[in-house]
């Protein structure tokens, strides 16, 4: 009754995935020319697992294989169902069982080298979880406040965080995940979606900076069609665009994302300038609106004395004679805020000013 069932299988970071249609069943995996899914690799066994199809849906069933069939992390020693989403290693190939309208599963197995008993260590894990967040759209908006540098409000920025139980919060091993898969710009377009839809429900009128990958300046004509639908979607939101400073690299593709920003009403800001290489001909042929100081430039800022102080006000001086407003990031202490204000930067960001918190409270969101 399933019009589409196939296996999606993960080809390494930033390649597309390999599809295997299940089309009549039993439907064998392993590395035997007779099987359905033929899979030329060393750990899966000459006849690895089989999907078969039951009354109730799709089961799969380990064939005796020397390294294993695992179903969502779990190595299988009997027929195990399978439905839509499952996460099933064959060997060290992962897949992602897909399908439209009914129930699916992975493959059997047999003999090869070298036989394990867990999954490897380098396996993404939680990708079962990690789809659910992204189908579901498990995430919230939250906003760190950015001041002047006597203290006054001045602009938010946006930050996207899970709700999904399997994860924490905090965006950084959701990234390392996505990233694995291939998924890091819909997991990045699924943050911006849902902040600039809170930030307008909340009413926020203050400039309010939005990040991005450095995968989607990879692929311009994906980020700017993504931009200019939201742009429409949410025409009052004073917006400032963040590009972290390794995508900065290609000037024409800068160069065309600047114009289509200035079309669009929306500031731009060159993020964590000073974690790299700080390349400087960036800010003269794509200037931004705004750049943003590494916080390695702002942790232990000393006395006027100190060669961090005096590189950071050498910085700071010749990026606002081009034009360009500063802003210093990871400011935790008084004596940092009050080291970046005597330096004379535009504008500062971190803990001691205000931590993240959610967009919308708990009671309205």
């Amino acid at each position: 009754m399933a019009r589409s069932v196939y296996l999606e299988g993960f080809a390494g970071r930033g390649r597309p995935p390999k599809r295997f249609d299940l089309v009549s069943f039993p439907a064998e995996i392993g590395r035997h020319p007779d099987c359905a899914i033929q899979l030329n690799v060393a750990r899966v066994s000459r006849r690895h697992a089989s999907i078969e199809r039951m009354r109730n849906g799709l089961v799969i069933r380990d064939l005796g294989s020397t390294n294993g069939t695992f179903v969502n992390g779990e190595r299988i020693d009997a027929p195990t169902p399978m439905g839509h989403g499952d996460v099933v290693h064959i060997g060290d190939q992962e897949f992602r069982l897909i399908e439209d309208e009914a129930e699916d599963g992975p493959a059997p197995d047999e003999a090869t080298r070298v036989g394990i008993a867990a999954l490897p260590h380098d396996f993404p894990t939680r990708v079962r979880e990690f789809n659910e967040l992204l189908d579901k759209e498990m995430v919230c908006a939250f906003h760190q406040p950015i001041v002047h540098a006597d203290g006054r409000p001045f602009a938010h920025e946006l930050l996207g965080r899970a709700v999904h139980p399997a994860f924490e919060a905090a965006p950084g091993p959701m990234f390392m995940l996505a990233e694995a898969i291939g998924e890091q710009v819909r997991l990045s377009e699924l943050f911006r979606r849902r902040s600039f839809l809170e930030a307008e429900t909340r009413g926020l009128d203050t400039p309010l900076f939005f990040n991005t990958h450095p995968e989607e300046c990879r692929d311009p004509d994906r980020l700017l069609v993504e931009l200019r639908a939201l742009r429409e979607k949410h025409p009052s939101l004073d917006l400032v665009f963040e590009v972290h400073e390794a995508a900065v690299t290609d000037l024409a593709v800068m160069g065309r994302i600047r114009e289509t920003l200035n079309d669009l009403g929306i500031g731009l800001a060159y993020d964590d300038f000073g974690a790299g290489q700080a390349r400087l001909q960036e800010l003269i042929e794509v200037p931004p609106d705004v750049l943003k100081f590494d916080i390695a430039l702002v942790q232990g800022l000393e006395g006027s004395e100190s060669p961090k102080y005096r590189l950071l006000e050498s910085l700071n001086k010749l990026i606002q004679q081009l034009g360009v407003k500063t802003l210093a990031e990871g400011v935790e202490t008084k004596q940092q805020a009050e080291a970046c204000r005597a330096i004379g930067i535009d504008y500062i960001q971190g803990f001691y000013f205000g931590r993240p918190e959610p967009v919308m409270p708990s009671s309205e969101a």
